[in-house]
């Protein structure tokens, strides 16, 4: 019956690209868009209460839409919003789409998994296939596990994640809607440059915290094998380096912006707050390199 074991591997064979699409690395980089381009969206929303500020100093009082989109303030900035929601809502379905395929691809590993549970029941102890069989059986048992993962990933994502491009409309009319002041204040806040906005600046100052601890963690670990092997201490030594220059990247990126930017920086209300965040990040960065250095002095005094 070896026909039977041929069947099934040529079955599983065209299977196999299907396979190796559906998983939960694509799904985790999909889900991360998602977040990005919805990030992006909420900047968006930002800049559509800046222009809405501006309309109105241009001297647009009405409370129709359609008058405040003969303003090229307001045009632009319902414009960019509206891109934005767009590329957000795109992505949602790219989540949707890869989802619904990995449920069909699923379900015809299934079907294959139960023809060969089907043919194991009735084959003998004897059957010179059955092990080849088992095996086969055991491979696509673990691959139908990550495909199903995979196709579970819609469900990972947030009501604001799936219903934030629906609700656009809405939320036009409901921002039209709030007080005139609360815009002004957010034209001051906007003026500052995306990179010190309170969102970005949060997520920022996380990743340098992140990094920070990688590099030491690699610097120590990378000391502590080296006094067993050198060769051993390579990997973390190239680690931290690697994560070094990702912090390096951020930092380099924050005091641009603090040259070039001093003004929108004096005149912020967060002023305080902004400055002793980017003397962190320079402080940081430098205690890093210091480390980094310092790793790779001793490791390469000890090879001598």
């Amino acid at each position: 019956m070896a026909k039977e074991l041929e069947k099934f591997k040529s079955e599983h064979k065209k299977l196999a690209a299907g396979t190796k699409k559906f998983t939960t690395a694509e799904g985790d980089k999909i889900k991360k868009r998602i977040g990005i381009s919805l990030g992006n969206a909420w900047e968006g929303e930002d800049y559509f209460r800046e222009s809405l500020a501006k309309a109105r100093a241009d001297g647009v009082t009405s409370g129709k839409l359609a008058d405040f989109q003969k303003n090229k303030h307001f045009k632009d900035g319902m414009t960019t919003w509206n891109k934005a929601v767009d590329i957000h809502q795109g992505e949602v379905d790219a989540m949707t789409a890869f989802c619904g395929e990995a449920k069909a691809h699923l379900a015809k590993m299934s079907k294959l998994a139960a023809d060969i549970e089907k043919d194991l029941k009735k084959r003998s102890k004897t059957s010179d296939s059955k092990k080849d069989i088992e095996a086969l059986q055991g491979a696509l048992a673990k691959e139908i596990a990550g495909v199903k993962k995979a196709s579970e990933y819609e469900g990972k994502l947030n009501a604001m994640q799936k219903l934030y491009a629906a609700n656009f409309q809405k939320n036009v009319a409901k921002i039209m809607k709030e007080k005139p002041d609360s815009h002004d204040k957010k034209l001051d806040a906007t003026e500052l440059p995306q990179l010190l906005v309170d969102r970005n600046l949060k997520k920022y100052t996380n990743q340098v915290g992140t990094l920070v601890k990688a590099i030491n963690a690699h610097c120590v670990a990378a000391i502590d094998k080296a006094g067993e092997d050198l060769k051993a201490a390579a990997p973390d030594l190239k680690a931290a380096a690697a994560k070094y220059k990702d912090l390096k990247k951020i930092n380099d990126q924050y005091q641009t912006v603090k040259k070039k930017f001093p003004g929108a920086i004096d005149d912020s209300k967060d002023k305080k707050k902004l400055l002793a965040t980017l003397k962190k990040f320079n402080d940081l960065t430098a205690a890093a390199e210091r480390k980094l250095r310092g790793t790779t002095v001793t490791i390469k005094k000890a090879a001598a």
